[in-house]
């Protein structure tokens, strides 16, 4: 896990630079497509109260944890191997005074925690940078409260031959990369019980557009603070996903188990 991350920093992905880059079009404390939108929609499926202990596996700008603990009163532990990232959020909670959030620069699948700890284990577009996602499962599992539950979005691929532009794509991004039958099969291998993997590629095209539409007309503003270069990549990189999305080789999932 920890390597993957690293590779991911090689490519400038999570540089201070780039992190604050992708918060201008997902939104303040996000890193993820469709940024408090989505969290909102996915907490509404859960029934999340106060007291509940949540696990928040590359809690990125801690949006996540934000909303959670003000809304619903739960406790995050957010884990993520991006050092920036870290500081970033620590800063944040110092500056908010937020209770109940901790943040911490750790790999998940070695640091030690309480087995059987979380009502709920959380983790929004991350496991693409992980090979050994069967490793990682788990180790979920195993910090999942019996009755507790799993929620992860992620990036997929169709089952099957992709086309080589989008091959060429995750490879060099340095993603890993299941068809969704497989995804589903993993959580499934690792202990969880009633598996729902969705396709939720519509959405995901929609989110990919509202975001395209933002950038370019609040153009002016992005501008402020980064240059043109960088405002062309997004929206290229954006462009390309809708792409992929629409021949049907890029998919976009979404997890949800639980543990009897």
């Amino acid at each position: 896990m920890s390597n993957t991350r690293n590779v991911s920093q090689e490519t400038g992905q999570y540089t201070r630079h780039s992190i604050l880059r992708y918060e201008k079009i997902f939104g303040a404390d996000f890193t993820s497509t469709g940024g408090l939108a989505v969290v909102k929609e996915l907490c509404a499926s859960l029934e999340l109260r106060p007291g509940m202990r949540v696990l928040d596996v590359g809690s990125g700008l801690g949006g996540t944890a934000f909303y959670m603990a003000k809304t619903y009163g739960v406790e995050v532990l957010g884990v993520d191997l991006s050092e920036q990232m870290i500081e970033i959020t620590n800063d944040r909670v110092k500056e908010r005074e937020t209770q109940g959030i901790r943040f911490v620069l750790d790999d998940v699948c070695t640091m030690p925690l309480e087995e059987q700890s979380f009502d709920l284990v959380w983790s929004r577009d991350c496991f693409l940078h992980i090979p050994n996602k069967d490793v990682l499962l788990k180790k979920l599992y195993s910090l999942t409260k019996p009755g507790g539950h799993i929620l992860v979005t992620d990036y997929a691929r169709r089952k099957g031959q992709v086309s080589e532009e989008f091959e060429r794509y995750f490879t060099k991004s340095g993603y890993h990369l299941l068809d969704l039958e497989a995804y589903g099969a993993l959580f499934e291998q690792a202990g969880y019980v009633d598996v729902e993997a969705s396709d939720r590629t519509k959405r995901f095209v929609e989110l990919l557009h509202q975001e395209m539409e933002l950038l370019q007309s609040e153009r002016e503003r992005f501008l402020a603070d980064f240059p043109a270069e960088d405002l062309d990549y997004l929206l290229r990189r954006w462009a390309d996903k809708v792409g992929y999305c629409g021949e049907g080789s890029m998919v976009f999932a979404q997890i949800h188990g639980r543990r009897a």
